[in-house]
């Protein structure tokens, strides 16, 4: 990504607390087969609860699903300004599918750092990017954002909910959001269009993630996974100390290709010794 280019999104960023980014319209045909054939192999039905949706189709944990999800979370239109809004060390927190069916009702505002017990407004500690598979337009349930509201001292509640727009977008867009950004999915409320969308959350590497990645994914997967992918999953120590095991890398007792492979390496090469 050039540095203009970059500029305008942490601009988008840090004004209005989102930005949209674009990604290839082959990806995003691979993207809504593999969704749609993951749906109907593994029978997946609404869960029936106000988070999750009572018309909506989830499933989680995307990189164990299929390999086709693999190319979201480095994917060089969207990683370089999450990087640059977070840092080079943060990790992925969860990957989710999210097909809202007619009917759909609002999911409720809220933040997805909602569990960080830290006064806000704060620096940004995770990064929420919503994949429009499907057009994402005020019918069909696209998400629902309240710019600006980054820069909020509380979390919102219904009575915000008139601030609130629809986050309109083509099919292939990408929405890259601060996570204390207020936001939900919103009401389907024609007659039988899905909208499909995809959830690529990250969080600093020193962040519990919503999703756990370790025992989701079989380490032959792991294995199989470029470098910064498996980093992104928490292969990799955080700052070359934090996660090892007896002293190694996750990455490192699995197999996989990885960076740090001991503990401390990276602190004794820049000088900050933090052993515990």
């Amino acid at each position: 990504m050039d540095q203009a280019t970059l500029d305008r999104h942490l601009g988008d960023l840090h004004e209005q607390g989102y930005t949209i980014a674009r990604i290839e319209p082959e990806l995003n045909r691979h993207l809504a087969d593999t969704i749609s054939r993951i749906e109907r192999d593994l029978e997946v039905t609404p869960r029936n609860n106000r988070a999750e949706g009572f018309n909506t189709k989830r499933f989680y944990n995307l990189l164990a699903k299929d390999r086709a999800f693999w190319d979201m979370p480095t994917h060089p239109a969207v990683l370089p300004v999450v990087e640059a809004l977070l840092d080079r060390w943060c990790i992925l927190s969860g990957t989710t599918s999210m097909n809202i069916g007619p009917g759909e009702e609002l999911q409720g505002l809220h933040s997805d750092d909602g569990n960080v017990t830290v006064p806000r407004p704060h620096l940004a500690m995770m990064a929420t990017t919503i994949w429009a598979i499907d057009d994402f337009t005020a019918d069909n349930g696209a998400t629902w954002i309240v710019p600006g509201s980054h820069r909020a001292e509380r979390e919102p509640t219904a009575d915000d909910n008139g601030d609130a727009i629809p986050a309109e977008m083509e099919a292939g867009s990408v929405l890259i959001m601060n996570s204390s950004l207020w936001h939900c999915g919103g009401p389907n409320t024609t007659r039988s269009a899905w909208r499909r969308g995809a959830n690529v959350q990250y969080c600093l590497g020193w962040m519990r993630g919503q999703q756990n990645h370790y025992l989701s994914l079989p380490a032959h997967e792991v294995r199989a996974m470029p470098k910064r992918l498996q980093q992104l999953c928490g292969y990799a120590l955080h700052k070359g100390a934090l996660g090892h095991i007896d002293g190694m890398s996750p990455g490192a007792v699995v197999g996989a290709a990885e960076t740090t492979k001991r503990a401390y390496e990276y602190a004794e090469r820049s000088g900050s010794m933090t052993a515990g």
